[in-house]
């Protein structure tokens, strides 16, 4: 059984049958994540590496994505005086990058096309 990137029950909490704001959420998150990815740099300084992890476990949780927001909340310790903090970091980005690409495609997935 592969992973659910996106735990649907979860979401539907929120829309409540609601096609359309289901897909909103969708296609927002969808831009979130890549946004917030492009932020992430191995060399950022210990509270904005922070509070882009934090940002992103949030929004990741809020519709029902468990893996990004449990990576990002192992992020956030990436801080301080880490043992090898330079090479945590890059692991969790390309951690990150890959999960991001997945997740972005599963929402594009459960999005309702759009009729030409």
């Amino acid at each position: 059984m592969t992973k659910q990137l996106i735990d649907m029950e979860h979401l539907e909490k929120y829309v409540s049958g609601d096609v359309a704001l289901r897909d909103e959420i969708l296609g927002i998150f969808a831009e979130q994540i890549r946004s917030l990815l492009a932020q992430f740099d191995v060399d950022l300084e210990d509270e904005n590496w922070k509070n882009t992890a934090h940002t992103l476990k949030g929004a990741s949780r809020g519709v029902g994505s468990w893996e990004i927001g449990n990576l990002c909340e192992q992020a956030e310790a990436l801080i301080g005086n880490v043992r090898a903090k330079h090479e945590s970091r890059a692991a969790f980005l390309v951690t990150l990058r890959h999960l991001v690409d997945a997740t972005v495609q599963e929402c594009n997935r459960l999005r309702t096309p759009v009729s030409a």
